[in-house]
């Protein structure tokens, strides 16, 4: 008993200490309810669901031109929560769909010695100025060491489509989820601890929020030589984007990590790299700026339209679980946010408040309450004046034919009051002035 009193302090910077963990993740079970405003949900007429007899139990989807990349998984319920999938589950698919012409969709064929394909997310980038050809990345989080990076060309001129290269598992690739180009050959990936959840230590890394998952970096210009490395740690990395000089890793414990990315001149020699490491071809700064999410961050994708990230949620963990494990085919709600990204400013969307005022940056751009139109929402994109989704609990790919966004108000001093007074009842998302508020 003489050491009791001692452990009273202990226990208490414990407490504090995991206390002060728990605050810096997603409110979640404490956020509330947006509005249904018509122009973010579904709205018949508006938005419908198109081949739900090929787009089923599906991961993630791109958008670019006339032409949709999609990645699905049917069999993804039939995976273990500690060992993976069963032996003997068939492998998922990745689509090309014109999605204008709503042709009939292409399954990307891999060949048939390819093995295990896990698809998640995928990714393209046109490899020239003309945009004949787009290189699409395939991240395939095949078990037992078989995960692996798949590349391919797509000519949208002739539909034709070639395998380019294979990057196979090492210390880039771990358990990818995502994957984002930064040129036509250079790639970063997010590895999560065995998606989905192949391991006990996942359920530590959830728990405790320890950085168990990597962010890779491969480099291969010269394929015969290729550069792979491990550049950063991060817990449970779901969704990875990169726009302008910002990488963007979608941690669905913590919210949206923003990294500064500086790629060093082509002149700079192979001597001076050598004698400075920091001048290497990329250098890779810890997270920077985080922003904080009021739900579950997924995939990440940034719209050129709305100049903005925009990431679907689980704002329900119990709604996905239900909807996932229930054999009455249980909904799960949807639910996409924008981030807003102008200095001083908090959006009024009532489910951000349940977040700090520094943190309110998200603006609502699809919510459907009880999944009964499209159930859990896991990765959207605004792209050509549509909304595109995919499931991983409902069939087809969601389509909504506008935007819906009204436009972004900044209030004028002298209306700024009144403006905050009618807030709560806002129909326009308007944004207001943090320190007026």
């Amino acid at each position: 008993m003489i050491f009791g009193p001692a452990l009273y302090p202990m226990l208490w910077v414990l407490a504090k200490t995991l206390w002060s963990e728990y605050q810096k993740r997603p409110p979640l079970w404490f956020s509330y309810e947006p509005e249904p405003f018509p122009e973010v949900s579904y709205v018949p007429g508006v938005c419908d669901v198109y081949r739900p007899d090929v787009f089923t139990g599906c991961e993630d989807i791109k958008v670019y031109g006339d032409y949709a990349i999609v990645s699905c998984d049917p069999y993804k319920k039939q995976s273990n929560f500690l060992t993976g999938y069963k032996a003997g589950t068939p492998s998922g698919a990745v689509y090309i769909w014109n999605y204008v012409a709503d042709s009939e969709p292409v399954q990307i064929e891999f060949g048939d010695d390819f093995g295990e394909l896990r698809p998640q997310g995928v990714r393209g980038i046109f490899t020239n100025e003309h945009e004949t050809t787009l290189r699409i990345f395939v991240t395939n989080a095949a078990g037992k060491g078989n995960a692996s990076v798949e590349v391919f060309d797509f000519t949208p001129s002739t539909g034709k489509i070639d395998r380019f290269l294979s990057l196979p598992h090492g210390k880039a690739i771990l358990d990818p989820v995502s994957v984002v180009p930064i040129s036509a050959t250079q790639v970063f990936t997010a590895n999560t601890l065995g998606y989905p959840y192949r391991g006990v230590l996942s359920y530590l890394e959830a728990l405790s929020g320890m950085p168990f998952g990597t962010i890779g970096y491969l480099d291969f210009t010269n394929v015969s030589n290729i550069t792979e490395k491990s550049v950063g740690a991060s817990t449970t990395p779901i969704g990875i984007e990169y726009h302008g000089d910002k990488l963007y890793v979608a941690s669905a414990q913590y919210g949206i990590y923003s990294y500064q990315l500086y790629i060093p001149p082509d002149d700079i020699t192979d001597e001076q790299v050598a004698e400075n490491k920091s001048l290497g071809r990329m250098h890779f700064y810890p997270g920077e700026e985080i922003f904080r999410t009021p739900y579950l961050p997924l995939h990440l994708s940034y719209s050129t339209e709305l100049d903005g990230l925009v990431s679907a949620g689980a704002n329900s963990v119990l709604g996905q679980v239900l909807s996932w494990l229930s054999s009455k085919k249980r909904k799960a709600a949807s639910w996409a946010g924008l981030l807003v990204q102008l200095g001083d400013l908090v959006v009024a969307d009532s489910v951000t408040s349940a977040l700090k005022d520094k943190d309110r940056k998200w603006q609502t751009v699809f919510w459907d309450k009880t999944g009964d139109k499209f159930s859990g929402l896991n990765s959207l994109v605004v792209e050509n004046g549509r909304r595109f989704g995919v499931s991983l609990h409902d069939q087809g790919v969601l389509i909504c034919n506008t935007n819906g966004l009204e436009e972004v108000i900044v209030p004028e001093q002298e209306d700024l009051e009144q403006e905050i007074d009618k807030k709560n009842n806002d129909k326009l998302e308007h944004l207001y002035l943090k320190s007026e508020l």
